[in-house]
């Protein structure tokens, strides 16, 4: 079960995660930390969220009770290092990555390249476990990671802004921000209502067909029409169909 990677484990959690007790300092701690993390994941990836309990933490880790105890409140502060590690790894390893391939690329490559990303991540995450993924979401987001960023408003200014004004250099300022907000926020939010609602659809092709849809939509600025422009709001037969209800 050892990890031949470095683990991530004296980096304070950010936003609203579950903390740690105490971080630690010296080496027979770390090594007590490590052993309490990786008997996470080897729990989360082998057994599933249902079968992570802090008295099978202490029988895979070989950690007693007291001293798990000692440096987490409960077994969600185990996982939220877990995950911390896990998007620590996205920053350095597969973010640079992204960042080299889609370098040059056009715009409809590129934006591809950057969801696929995005849904690979949080499916990476929602597979570990559900419901602290979901319930956290707002506090696991990559590039928040980049920073450090104060705010997302500072993230999306200094990484989706001036994406946006290399591919669409000709539009409104006004718009320009939106459309950065919206490629940063709003997808993502997306991916997270699908994950909840209906994961089998996030890990449809097609839903990250549409997500790009979504994206060059939001990038065209003749989108959307005049209302009263001609085939605006008709079907096949010329006729306005009925609003769902």
């Amino acid at each position: 079960m050892a990890s031949k990677k470095t683990l991530l484990i004296d980096v304070p959690a950010p936003g609203r995660l579950p903390a740690p007790r105490k971080l630690p300092t010296q080496s027979r701690s770390r090594s007590l930390v490590t052993a309490l993390v990786e008997a996470c994941i080897h729990i989360l990836e082998r057994e599933g969220a249902e079968a992570l309990t802090v008295n099978r933490l202490a029988e895979v880790s070989g950690v007693a009770v007291g001293s798990i105890y000692q440096y987490f409140p409960n077994k969600e502060a185990v996982v939220s290092v877990v995950f911390n590690h896990i998007l620590h790894e996205e920053v350095t390893v597969h973010v640079p990555a992204l960042r080299e391939r889609v370098t040059g690329m056009p715009l409809a490559g590129a934006l591809r390249e950057i969801l696929e990303n995005m849904v690979r991540v949080e499916l990476r995450l929602y597979r570990l476990h559900r419901e602290f993924h979901l319930r956290y979401h707002a506090d696991l987001q990559v590039g928040m990671r980049l920073g450090p960023y104060e705010s997302s408003r500072q993230y999306i200014d200094d990484a989706w802004g001036p994406f946006v004004a290399l591919y669409v250099p000709d539009m409104d300022p006004v718009r320009r921000d939106m459309s950065a907000y919206m490629l940063c926020m709003a997808l993502r939010s997306t991916i997270r209502v699908g994950l909840e609602d209906a994961p089998e659809r996030v890990e449809s092709p097609v839903f990250l067909d549409c997500l790009l849809a979504m994206a060059l939509g939001v990038l065209d600025p003749r989108l959307p029409p005049e209302p009263d422009a001609p085939g605006v709001g008709q079907n096949a037969t010329g006729a306005r169909p009925a609003s769902p209800s």
